[in-house]
């Protein structure tokens, strides 16, 4: 079996047309993208916790007895609906207080500083 070859990412830009090398960010570029993948990785972390205590904490489906009439059916699954909703009610303003009006506009403004600022490089 022969020996792998090994090709420098220099050579594969060129042999997909590329002539110059690829420049890497400015410092201000990287640490940009370091605090956006903080804050990202922050905001799903908050979002992946709301939805595993929602799972939890959501109530169970009612079981319907086979012999319900139409009228208890309906008053059961609108009882399910209030328990839901009660239930999902305190998740989803914790979602919006933290997420959407906090981490939302700081990962937003981030970016749009890092990569709306210029360096006078042109």
């Amino acid at each position: 079996m022969p020996d792998p070859v090994t090709v420098s990412a220099d050579d594969v830009l060129r042999a997909g047309g590329a002539e110059q090398p690829v420049k890497e960010g400015t410092f201000l570029q990287r640490t940009g993208l370091l605090l956006a993948a903080g804050v990202g990785t922050l905001a799903s972390l908050v979002i992946i916790g709301l939805v595993v205590k929602w799972v939890f904490y959501a109530p169970a489906v009612p079981v319907m007895p086979p012999d319900v009439d139409q009228e208890k059916a309906r008053v059961i699954i609108e009882n399910y609906k209030q328990l839901q909703q009660a239930t999902l009610e305190p998740f989803t303003s914790l979602f919006e207080s933290v997420v959407v009006k906090v981490l939302l506009p700081i990962f937003t403004s981030i970016l749009g500083y890092i990569f709306g600022s210029r360096n006078g490089k042109g």
